[in-house]
């Protein structure tokens, strides 16, 4: 299954927003851009809301009043907010009550609308087209594949009230960590623990340990050659980049950011397409069923070599998932070779969110991070500090005094010492 089309109106700080692709783009890397409390947050939440629906997200105690812009007015009558999502399911993977039956990609609307009454805002999914998401995309008989993770990925730490979600209700559970920041994804552990027993007791589910094992194993996934060493009843344990072992649990945020994301991932998959239907039988390296994966400040904890490479492993490896991220870092658009980048609109502006497209998408994309910064798709004027922006103007001011009679000692060796600091700019003259 497959997002080819988006729509919010005052949904929290995003008053109005339309994204669309077509269904070749689907698949891939999608990257959301703005400053903080421009709303993308606010973004992948809205998407998860349409996939599972308001009455699967009651277990997540949701005020739909702060779901609404509160810089509108609105009256009792009227339907303030909206959210709008186009799905493409593919009738080969996915299952959906009411739906198509013949092969292929084919489509179905679901609308939310927030409606203010008193002081209370309640939520309404009404069919469009005649669709009834409420017995299709919703209902328990569906299977389909969708995932969502917020910015704190972690092993432990999390707030015990959610793990009996886990068992009740695992679709709003795939997606839980993008609504709170209490939430550890600590059932991907206990899975692979399980797997390592079925294989001891001859299960064939079992035998999926060794795919994941050399999955994570690959060359280009881990830094610095750490690698899955063993799974047992002790735990999880890895070698570091330094060649010590330990549990997964104390290696750094960065690994354990990833290797989360990743573990429970391929454990979702399973969960809906069951353990023979998740690698590739010709290419052991690919996981290749379809699916929407939305992933908050994908960029966190990582290391710039690795903000640069991840994207590009995840699609590749992933080949037909639809990854929707956001990020603070030009580095992640780099994936987006194939897939997109959106930009919201500055917060407190009358800006429209866009897609980046033209010269500034190929500088996202092909340049290096000063060509990515000069493009203002992450702000303006964010490459220097206000300092250096002094020390530039007092280097212009020498170059060009020097344009027109001979500089002081001293003033050249300033002038030298300009530009060997700021070696981009050594002869700015302003």
């Amino acid at each position: 299954m497959y997002i080819n089309e988006i729509g919010m109106i005052n949904i929290r700080s995003i008053k109005n927003l339309y994204w669309k692709i077509s269904l070749e783009h689907c698949a891939g890397w999608h990257v959301v851009i703005g400053d903080n409390g421009s709303g993308k947050s606010t973004f992948l939440r809205a998407i998860a809301l349409a996939l599972f629906g308001p009455s699967n997200a009651i277990a997540l105690r949701l005020n739909w009043n702060e779901w609404l812009n509160k810089n509108e007015d609105y009256g009792d009558n009227e339907n303030p907010g909206e959210i709008y999502v186009h799905l493409l399911y593919d009738s080969r993977f996915d299952k959906i009550p009411g739906g198509y039956k013949s092969i292929g990609f084919h489509g179905f609307p679901v609308l939310l609308q927030f409606i203010k009454s008193k002081n209370d805002v309640k939520i309404d999914a009404p069919e469009v087209d005649g669709y009834n998401p409420r017995r299709g995309l919703w209902g328990k008989r569906a299977c389909w594949f969708s995932a969502g993770f917020g910015p704190f990925r972690r092993f432990r730490g999390g707030n015990k009230d959610y793990d009996e979600l886990f068992y009740s209700n695992p679709k709003v559970a795939a997606h839980l960590s993008l609504f709170g920041e209490d939430v550890a994804l600590t059932e991907c552990l206990q899975w692979l623990q399980d797997l390592q027993f079925k294989k001891l007791e001859g299960d064939p589910e079992g035998n999926l340990i060794d795919s994941v094992k050399e999955f994570v194993n690959q060359s280009e996934f881990l830094p610095h050659q750490a690698r899955l060493e063993q799974v047992s009843s002790k735990g999880v344990e890895f070698f570091d980049g330094n060649g010590c072992r330990l549990p997964v649990e104390e290696l750094s945020d960065g690994y354990r950011s990833i290797l989360s994301l990743t573990f429970e991932l391929i454990r979702q998959l399973t969960r809906v397409y069951g353990y023979k239907s998740i690698f590739d039988p010709n290419d052991k390296t690919k996981i290749i069923p379809p699916g929407v994966v939305l992933i908050d400040e994908i960029d966190a904890h990582l290391h710039p070599t690795w903000q640069r490479r991840i994207g590009i492993w995840f699609r590749e490896h992933f080949p037909n998932l639809q990854f929707i991220v956001t990020t603070h870092s030009p580095l992640i658009c780099q994936a987006a070779t194939v897939g997109t980048v959106w930009r919201l609109p500055k917060p407190g502006s009358n800006e429209s969110g866009a897609m980046v497209r033209g010269k500034d998408l190929d500088r996202l994309l092909y340049g290096n991070v000063l060509d990515a910064y000069g493009t203002e798709a992450f702000g303006a004027d964010v490459t220097r500090s206000d300092e250096s922006k002094k020390r530039l103007q007092r280097l212009a001011e020498l170059n060009r005094k020097e344009l027109h009679e001979q500089l002081s000692e001293d003033e050249r060796n300033e002038q030298e010492k300009l530009r060997v600091m700021m070696p981009t700019s050594p002869h700015k003259v302003g």
